[in-house]
């Protein structure tokens, strides 16, 4: 018999909630299969089967538990499985979903892509294409992953779900312009329970905003240097994006301001000695913030090397609760979208965080000429608690010096 426990995912790790079973009470499941899943600090995790056997879940989904605490057990065989049965309640899946409109459409013929693994092979798949795949019951097993190692994620099942014929006198919802009535009261769309990722991430930004004094600077940069240095690179043959350049950047400024470096511990200001910068990105439609360490001892080389493996991370659903913790700083960058200026909230228990608009040429005065420029626009939210007005001044001026004569970097 084997116990199942919740894992320890990393150092700070000390609970989790378990979100599902995979499996059923007296399952036989192989070595490597998904039995339960986890979720902890906005990501979610899938503790797979240690060995061969048996399985009998025996905590309740829904619920926080401890590290190390036993959920579950694995029979050896069905005499063990048996004796399990009767000392421990069962907890079992959720009741199988009824029959959809998906369900209709593979009746009447409607061809899934091929099947991409062998009856034998794990299914590797990640919680949110699992989840996608049970609400319009797809089967997994016919679907081609195109994630790493075959593992099928959100876009495969976005893919299936875009192959499907509506079935026969059910019109799409897009295209049906005539079905739209007129309703002077409000109709709910949907309802999306506050639960999960977005839980985590509902109840840190209302203590940002509840917790701290937040104020916003706003400057503007010229990108032209910037510009300039990454096609260095690109010529070199090195691939660098404009985050890891900006995230060596914040780095080297806060070297240089080590007051903005810093957190509230109760009637104490915390200046910490290392610099660790958290990167904002989106992992399958939720906010993440995985941390590059020490950043000003690295290389930009190094910093986008590091940024690269936890975007792939994020992609996928892996990263881990030490790949989000112990960050002093956050950059976020919004630019990709077309977002010129915005309001970012501090991540506590940090201090200050950057903003950092998009690129786009714009009229600039230089001596006496007006010139067509490469601009962008920075926003630096700071707690006043500890950080005054003329400080935080002084750091978004060195970086926006920085952004524009990257040498200072090395000064």
């Amino acid at each position: 018999m084997i116990e199942l426990k919740v894992p320890k995912l990393g150092m700070t790790m000390e609970s989790a909630k378990l979100l599902s079973w995979k499996c059923r009470s007296g399952d036989l499941v192989k070595k490597e299969d998904v039995l339960f899943v986890i979720e902890t600090d906005k990501i979610t995790y899938e503790v797979p089967s240690p060995a061969d056997g048996i399985a009998h879940p025996a905590a309740q989904a829904g619920k926080t538990y401890a590290v190390a605490h036993v959920v579950g057990y694995l029979a050896d065989d069905r005499n063990e499985y048996d004796a399990l049965a009767r000392d421990y309640p069962a907890q079992d899946l959720p009741p199988e979903r009824p029959s959809g409109r998906k369900e209709k459409v593979q009746a009447e013929g409607a061809a899934p892509p091929p099947v991409s693994r062998g009856p034998e092979e794990r299914i590797k798949v990640s919680p949110l294409a699992r989840r996608m795949a049970a609400d319009h019951n797809l089967e997994l097993g016919r679907i081609m992953g195109t994630g790493p190692g075959g593992r099928i994620v959100k876009k495969d099942i976005l893919m299936v779900l875009e192959s499907l014929p509506s079935p026969p006198g059910e019109a799409r919802a897009d295209i049906l312009q005539e079905d739209v009535r007129v309703y002077s009261g409000n109709e709910v769309a949907e309802s999306i329970p506050i639960e999960g990722v977005r839980r985590v991430i509902f109840d840190n930004m209302l203590l940002s905003l509840t917790r701290s004094a937040q104020l916003t600077l706003q400057t503007e940069a010229s990108a032209e240097a910037l510009l300039s240095l990454r096609n260095d690179f690109q010529e070199s043959g090195t691939k660098i994006s404009f985050n890891a350049i900006l995230l060596k950047i914040a780095a080297m400024a806060l070297r240089r301001h080590p007051g903005t470096n810093a957190s509230v511990d109760g009637d104490l200001i915390r200046v910490w000695k290392q610099i660790h910068i958290g990167l904002a990105m989106e992992a399958e439609g939720n906010l993440v913030v995985p941390v590059v360490r020490s950043a000003d001892h690295k290389t930009i080389g190094q910093i986008e090397g590091e940024i690269e493996v936890l975007l792939e991370k994020a992609r996928e659903n892996t990263l881990l609760p030490d790949d989000l913790a112990h960050g002093t700083f956050t950059l976020s960058n919004l630019g990709f979208v077309g977002v010129d200026h915005f309001t970012p909230i501090i991540r506590p228990p940090e201090s200050a965080i950057l903003g950092v608009g998009r690129m786009r040429k714009k009229p600039a005065v230089r001596g006496d000429q007006v010139v067509a420029e490469v601009r962008m626009g920075l926003s630096l939210t700071f707690d006043h608690r500890l950080i005054d007005g003329a400080p935080a001044g002084r750091f978004l001026r060195t970086i926006k010096e920085m952004i524009e004569k990257p040498a200072l970097m090395l000064m």
